[in-house]
């Protein structure tokens, strides 16, 4: 075999093997790069991951709410007692608000729970309607328990809004010459707009404002009197929320 055909056959093979090379370095520069632009997008995107509100959902919220009682009062049988003397009273101040709520997500961009409310105002005065007041002897306590829905346009974003009904009580005790509580049982209805922030995968904090109205009706007893109240409850809150979700 001539010389100088084994040289060109080895320099088109050697040609050939350093176009392959080079073709494939090109091709993973490509890809790596390729991989870059894409992690680099997603993180901007992102930067804890993949989030979408889905599955198993837990909140827990608390902050400050204004809490507003406008009781309309009767009493049957012997006299004597102020918290139900037959006129309206009032209880009004600002109170502390707690949020728990349970549930999951059967639907895209819709939550069911059960919704635990609760709103404590320390110890304050009953106010009524001939401007006297008497002091509560314990802090008012209201709770609303039911189902809620709470629903998020964007799956992948924070806003959300919803609201429930449930069952709703009150209690206090008061200074009274006759009856040592107040309030009752009844229902409500509750209203919220929120925003969450994503602080890990399934882990969010937001903030929240909630409206809630409730009517309860309660009666004490003594051997001599019977004292019966109709209440209208009103709460605006504004708290902080921690979301697993």
């Amino acid at each position: 075999m001539p010389r100088t055909w084994r040289a060109g056959r080895g320099a088109a093979w050697w040609r050939a093997a350093r176009n392959s090379v080079t073709r494939l370095k090109l091709y993973s520069v490509v890809g790596v790069a390729a991989a870059c632009v894409s992690f680099a997008a997603s993180a901007r995107a992102n930067p804890f991951g993949y989030h979408e509100h889905d599955g198993f959902y837990l909140r827990f919220s608390g902050g400050f709410a204004s809490l507003d009682v406008r009781r309309s009062t009767e009493s049957g049988g012997a006299g004597g007692s102020v918290a139900f003397a037959g006129d309206g009273s009032r209880i009004f101040g600002a109170s502390l608000f707690t949020e728990l709520s349970v549930g999951g997500t059967p639907l895209r961009h819709i939550v069911i729970a059960a919704t635990l409310l609760g709103n404590g105002l320390p110890a304050t005065e009953l106010k009524l309607a001939s401007g006297s007041r008497i002091d509560l002897g314990t802090p008012l306590v209201f709770a609303m328990l039911g189902p809620s829905i709470d629903v998020f346009p964007d799956e992948y974003g924070g806003f959300h809004a919803g609201g429930g009904i449930g069952i709703a009580t009150s209690t206090a005790g008061v200074q009274d010459p006759i009856f040592s509580t107040i309030g009752g049982l009844g229902v409500g209805a509750t209203i919220t707009l929120g925003y969450d922030f994503w602080v890990g995968d399934d882990w969010a904090v937001g903030v929240a404002a909630r409206g809630i109205a409730a009517r309860i009706e309660g009666e004490q007893e003594t051997s001599q009197t019977v004292g019966r109240e109709q209440d209208i409850v009103t709460s605006a809150s504004l708290a902080v929320s921690l979301l697993y979700h």
